[in-house]
């Protein structure tokens, strides 16, 4: 099962960055509204620094797509 988790976060991180931003913060406004705001700047700079590197792999998976060779289907 964790390989099948690890599996989908690497090929969609960009869903799984969204996914734990919204969850987060969703949280964060429902349960603790009365939370001091250094956490919560502290969780949105952790969330663009991995926006950040979630967008780098999707550049590297689109380079290394750019750079195979097709299948005699595709063609």
């Amino acid at each position: 099962m964790l390989a099948r988790l690890k599996e989908f976060a690497y090929r969609n991180p960009v869903r799984v960055t969204a996914w734990v931003s919204a969850t987060v913060a969703l949280l964060i406004s429902a349960f603790a509204p009365d939370l001091p705001v250094e956490p919560v700047v502290v969780f949105v700079l952790s969330s663009l620094g991995l926006g950040e590197y979630a967008q780098r792999l999707e550049n590297k998976k689109t380079v290394e797509a750019l750079y195979m060779e097709p299948d005699e289907d595709d063609l």
